[in-house]
């Protein structure tokens, strides 16, 4: 059966589409305070509000890959992905602890400022370059998902849908600058949330109630709580999800550009604290929501699944179409559920542009042309936002021959995550870990990681990596083809063995083994060509500083530099 969208659906969206268009053109246009300084551009002159810029953030991390790839995901392997509460617990304390005092203190535009100060300029460049592939590979991953959605209930081709969707956000984060994606990020993410918790509603009314939705969930041996295989080849365990998810999300969110450039636009260490608290949790409550919309999803199809009855093309699309399936009768909410995925999807896709274009212009531009006008850097950071909205838009037509959005999101992401994620926490908490030391341990990690991840989706693409689905039941479909079948596992038993052992790692432990490495060969070849044992202490981790400050003294080394020579460079720290 094809489900498509209403006319009241049209509205909703197109209502969406046209408020975020406008955002733009108010904070470009009709504001007093124009867009024409870098650090109105990418900071909001350091005036922005906690409630905005926590709730930016949250939208910004929710993307079209966990409204969409979540629920499939629960619905084809189960719910072991629900350990991602624990992993957003972890690295809540982690960066409201260890990375944000450090970048709050030292003030930098760029959080790879840092690692200028730490190990110099080829680390920072080598830091922003992994940033900029990481962001570029990653965008269009974004961009993809809604499209699948939107294509499922409208029929519209997605190659169509997407070229449309990078026009309006490249429009408004060009001409908004900060403040437009964090507006337009607080009004998207308000439509997400209404958007899952009517579907919430709804679905488990449907079935009869929460503890209905958990039961069809068991019988169809959904329910996994504690997976404790160690197996590394697994495609989820528990130690993939809390361990990998960790590490990861630690990359994202501690060390990533767009959130230190959120926590920078904040006044205060106190209230950066407060942004990182409101986020963590709003993080968790929306993911364990998308867990469970998986589980509501099975629960209406655990007697006919849509993917084999033919009425959803790929299980991406699962979610889209049940919401079609359930709302029908209530005009404009397939409408409101399709707005909040692109919601997501643009907020995420206007913060990795916003942010893209700052760095890329603090650390390559800026740097070799210190001479440029704010007014100058302004007009070049928007164009660089057009520029890398149209790369991302060229590269969603390579994305649609890789695997499902959940696994190829975290698969990407982890190409840099681990890599990055060691040079600063290399920094921070080894006091004697030198360029040298980081600039080898990057390379190790990036040339090892990049060449897992493209071994692993080659592997994918050419159908010899593979991994099994849980059972789903036909018997309730109305389609003679299945009359007399029980149940159908979808990609049945593959086996996998014949591909390098290597590739065949869980992609969740990507990022992992990208900051293992990073450690394993930077922090020795730091100590066989000389370490270093003169440093700024306010590069370290807060809870170094002190016993640093009594090794120095103990071994009567020199203070470095002195505080005023220290302070202007903190306030210079791109020139």
């Amino acid at each position: 059966m094809e489900l498509y969208f209403s006319v009241y659906d049209y509205i909703v969206f197109g209502s969406m589409l046209a408020i975020s268009g406008l955002i733009g053109v108010y904070f470009g246009f009709c504001r007093t305070q124009k867009q024409n300084t870098t650090a109105e551009y990418l900071l909001g002159s350091k005036k922005m509000g906690v409630f905005p810029v926590a709730i930016s953030l949250t939208a910004t991390h929710i993307s079209a890959v966990t409204m969409l790839g979540v629920p499939a995901e629960m619905y084809l392997h189960g719910t072991q992905y629900w350990v991602c509460a624990i992993s957003g617990l972890v690295v809540t304390i982690a960066m409201s602890h260890l990375y944000l005092p450090v970048f709050m203190e030292l003030q930098i535009t760029s959080c790879y400022g840092y690692l200028e100060k730490r190990f110099g300029v080829s680390l920072r460049n080598l830091a922003s370059g992994l940033y900029t592939l990481c962001t570029i590979l990653g965008v269009p991953v974004l961009i993809y998902a809604p499209a699948i959605a939107f294509s499922q209930v409208t029929g519209i081709n997605l190659h169509i849908i997407t070229p449309v969707m990078c026009v309006i956000c490249i429009f408004y984060t060009t001409i908004g600058g900060i403040r437009a994606v964090v507006w337009t990020d607080t009004i998207q993410f308000l439509l997400m949330v209404g958007a899952l918790v009517v579907v919430i509603i709804m679905g488990t009314n449907m079935l009869g109630g929460f503890a209905e939705v958990f039961r069809i969930a068991d019988r169809g041996e959904r329910i996994i709580i504690f997976d404790m295989n160690t197996d590394p080849f697994v495609r989820s365990s528990f130690w993939m999800v809390s361990i990998g998810l960790t590490t990861m999300w630690i990359s994202n969110i501690g060390v990533s550009p767009e959130c230190v450039q959120r926590f920078l636009a904040i006044p205060t260490l106190s209230d950066s604290r407060k942004v990182v608290w409101i986020f963590g949790i709003g993080h968790i409550i929306i993911k364990l929501c998308s867990v469970y919309n998986g589980l509501i999803v099975y629960g209406k199809y655990a007697d006919c699944d849509p993917v084999s009855n033919g009425s959803v093309k790929k299980a991406d699309q699962i979610f889209a179409y049940y919401v079609l399936d359930v709302a029908s009768s209530i005009p404009g909410l397939s409408g409101l559920f399709v707005a909040g995925i692109f919601s997501a999807a643009l907020s995420s896709m206007s913060s990795c542009m916003n942010t893209l274009a700052g760095t890329f212009y603090m650390d390559f531009v800026k740097h070799k042309y210190p001479s440029l006008s704010d007014e100058t850097g302004s007009r070049i950071m928007k164009l660089l936002v057009v520029v890398i909205g149209t790369t991302c838009l060229g590269l969603v037509f390579v994305v649609e021959k890789l695997g499902n959005i959940f696994s190829l999101g975290i698969s990407i992401g982890g190409v840099t995550a681990g890599t990055l994620l060691g040079i600063f926490t290399l920094g921070m908490v080894c006091p004697r870990a030198n360029t040298t030391g980081a600039r080898w341990g990057a390379y190790a990690s990036l040339i090892i990681v990049s060449g897992i991840v493209l071994g692993a989706q080659l592997n994918i693409m050419e159908g010899n990596l593979k991994y099994t689905s849980l059972p789903f039941n036909l018997t309730g479909c109305n389609n003679p083809e299945f009359a007399n079948t029980t149940s159908i596992i979808l990609n049945e038993h593959h086996d996998n063995s014949n591909v390098p052992w290597i590739f065949r790692i869980g992609f969740m432990y990507y990022s992992v083994i990208g900051a293992m490495i990073v450690f394993i060969v930077g922090y020795p070849v730091s100590i066989l060509t000389g370490g270093h044992d003169d440093i700024d202490e306010r590069l370290l981790a807060p809870f170094l500083r002190g016993w640093y400050r009594r090794r120095r003294k103990a071994k009567n080394l020199p203070k470095g530099a002195k505080p005023d020579q220290e302070m202007h460079l903190i306030l210079t720290p791109d020139r």
